[in-house]
């Protein structure tokens, strides 16, 4: 399942950082009766629950949003929120036919971001993070639904939510949903 939140738009990266912290603190203990964990780093920093095989988690944050992916099967979340981006970036870790989409679409910030969030979420899901050979990956769209290339027996899902946010996941499991959880709650 997905878990996100809403945070004020203007907050820094360390109430985001803490903010999903305490999201996972909270899906874990109400879905997972999990009240007590420790955080470990993969080999390339992927972090993992120590002691506790089969729960996988992967968070993500951006401007005024928190998302946070528990899974019994390895995940990898991304968000981000709609701005300007970089072409210099875009070249380097876009495929020639992602580069085209992004380029000959009317929303390039959005499908920038599209791109690039599944890109991440893919990375993270392989624990390998975004720039270890993430160009071979290329990723088109079947309606609104993502695809992938040279990435057999995963799923990705993607949502847009309210117009200003992107959210990516990659996983082996087809059935994601996202749950708003209000930041009252924990």
């Amino acid at each position: 399942m997905i878990f996100y939140t809403l945070l004020d738009e203007n907050s820094n990266r360390k109430t985001e950082h803490e903010t999903a912290y305490k999201l996972l603190s909270y899906v874990l203990r109400k879905y997972y009766e999990i009240t007590y964990f420790d955080i470990e780093k993969g080999e390339h920093g992927k972090p993992y629950l120590k002691d506790i095989p089969g729960v996988f988690f992967n968070i993500s944050h951006c401007r005024g949003l928190v998302v946070c992916g528990v899974s019994d099967k390895e995940i990898g979340v991304d968000a981000e929120y709609f701005r300007r981006f970089n072409e210099k970036v875009m070249e380097r870790i876009f495929s020639p036919s992602e580069q085209e989409y992004v380029l000959s679409s009317d929303s390039r910030e959005e499908n920038f971001f599209r791109i690039w969030t599944l890109k991440e979420a893919l990375g993270k899901h392989l624990g390998t993070g975004l720039f270890s050979d993430i160009k071979k990956y290329s990723f088109a769209f079947d309606g609104d639904s993502p695809v992938c290339e040279r990435s057999e027996g995963t799923v990705f899902t993607q949502k847009i939510l309210h117009e200003k946010w992107v959210v990516s996941v990659c996983t082996h499991d087809p059935e994601n949903e996202f749950v708003f959880i209000n930041r009252t709650c924990f």
